[in-house]
């Protein structure tokens, strides 16, 4: 699961092919953003800035983000068509978790990708990879659950993907963060329990990810 050392991993990562699977989950990436006065600063109560475009990781993401959107596209045309048989499970996952909301709703969602997956080492994946695949690392599981929370209805400025470094085993992870209620909540593959972003002091926040690109945390110097 360790991912964020340095910028170099995640060029050498970002190399391998990734698979458009057209056969599972999608991102639903078109929301219209909120009003600037209702987009929610960052989790994890620190600043942060634009990472250069040239980055690795930023580039990393901007062609993740473009599969992300095939994947979109097909999903709901599988929706209006319901011609997708491999997909009804999912769907009626998606539909079960809608008889929720706020917390329980992401709770939920947390909970039926972390069953959904299995841990195993993994590259940089779509959602739709990561559920048809059925196995993944902390990106995998996370990426599905970025994806499920706008799938589910929630604005695309309430949920961010950040990468933190986990103190308790010395390596790097990555999470889903999502904003409910005037909270920072925690999707994360290691627990079905959902925390607040502040009761968290054991993640140490490196960059986040989200529709408009990457941003680090300025106390993460080394994320490039």
């Amino acid at each position: 699961m360790l991912f964020l050392s340095d910028a170099a991993p995640y060029e050498r990562r970002a190399s391998l092919p990734i698979a458009i699977v057209v056969a599972a989950f999608a991102i639903v990436a078109g929301f219209v953003p909120a009003a600037a006065e209702d987009r929610p600063s960052d989790p994890f109560g620190e600043f942060t800035t634009e990472l250069n475009k040239d980055a690795p990781l930023a580039k990393t993401w901007e062609l993740l983000r473009d599969k992300m959107l095939i994947e979109k596209g097909y999903f709901h045309r599988c929706l209006e068509s319901k011609a997708c048989p491999s997909m009804s499970r999912l769907m009626q996952t998606l539909d079960e978790i809608r008889q929720y909301h706020g917390k329980a709703l992401l709770g939920h969602l947390n909970l039926s990708v972390n069953q959904m997956v299995k841990p195993a080492p993994g590259d940089w994946t779509t959602p739709l990879e990561a559920i048809t695949m059925k196995n993944g690392d902390c990106k995998a599981y996370s990426i599905a659950k970025y994806a499920g929370v706008q799938e589910l209805g929630l604005p695309a400025d309430h949920v961010r993907l950040v990468i933190v470094h986990n103190r308790r085993r010395s390596e790097d992870h990555m999470v889903v963060a999502v904003y409910q209620d005037g909270e920072w909540f925690i999707l994360d593959n290691l627990t079905d329990v959902l925390a607040r972003d502040s009761e968290r002091t054991d993640y140490q926040p490196l960059a986040v990810l989200d529709y408009k690109g990457v941003r680090r945390y300025r106390s993460a110097f080394r994320v490039e």
